[in-house]
């Protein structure tokens, strides 16, 4: 178990740049960046480089692009 601080952004873009700058910058995501062209794959990977807490956090991502791929057709 690991207790942290979630952090406060000014803007979206701040909080997507430090999330891009975590995964680049951090050992523990280089195999997600392998994945980046896959999005069932990268939530795997996130989920298996310890990024959520949730164990059914691919599942539940995989589950939530399918829904969104459906109502794009």
């Amino acid at each position: 178990k690991e207790i942290a601080k979630f952090r406060a952004y000014d803007s979206y873009s701040d909080s997507f740049k430090d999330f891009a700058n975590l995964l680049k910058n951090s050992d523990r995501y280089q195999p997600v960046l392998q994945k980046v062209n896959d999005p069932i794959a990268y939530g795997q990977a996130m989920q298996d480089a310890g990024y959520a807490t949730d164990p059914q956090y691919a599942q539940k991502l995989t589950k939530v692009i399918y829904m969104f791929l459906n109502n794009k057709e």
